[in-house]
C-alpha cells in the first residue's frame, strides 16, 4: 500500500509495478491510497517499485523486495504500507515508522531513464 503523506495537501501521481504486473497510474490527494494484491514468488524475487511525482522531477523506491520484506525480524510480509513525503518514504511497522531520505542511490539503474 502507498499512501501520500505530503505536506499542503499536494496532488501526487503514483505509478507502481513490477516484472510482470503494471499497477497504472494513479493520482492521490492528500492521504489517499492505493494497495493491490498479489502471490509472492516461489523463487523469493518478487520485486514492486513505484515512481512518485509532485512539484518539479519524480523519485523512486522499491514498496515491496521479497527477500527484504519477507524476513520474520525486520520485514513487513505481505502487508507493506508506506508513506511518502517530500523527505523520502516511511515504512510503517510494528514498532514505529522506518523513515529513508529520497536518494540517488535509491534509484534502480534500470529504471532511471523510465518516466511516469
Amino acid at each position: 500500500m502507498v499512501q501520500n503523506d505530503l505536506q499542503g495537501g499536494q496532488e501526487m501521481k503514483v505509478h507502481c509495478k513490477s516484472k510482470d504486473d503494471d499497477i497504472g497510474v494513479h493520482f492521490l490527494k492528500h492521504h489517499e491510497r492505493i494497495s493491490w494484491k498479489f502471490r509472492p514468488s516461489f523463487w523469493g524475487n518478487t520485486l514492486f517499485f513505484c515512481y512518485f511525482n509532485w512539484g518539479q522531477g519524480f523519485k523512486h523506491t522499491d514498496v515491496y523486495h521479497q527477500y527484504r520484506d519477507e524476513d520474520a525480524f525486520t520485514g513487513c510480509h505481505h502487508f507493506c504500507h508506506w508513506l511518502v513525503r517530500e523527505t523520502g518514504p516511511c515504512l510503517i511497522m510494528k514498532n514505529g515508522l522506518n523513515c529513508y531520505r529520497w536518494t540517488e542511490d535509491m534509484l534502480s539503474p534500470a529504471f532511471v531513464g523510465e518516466r511516469l
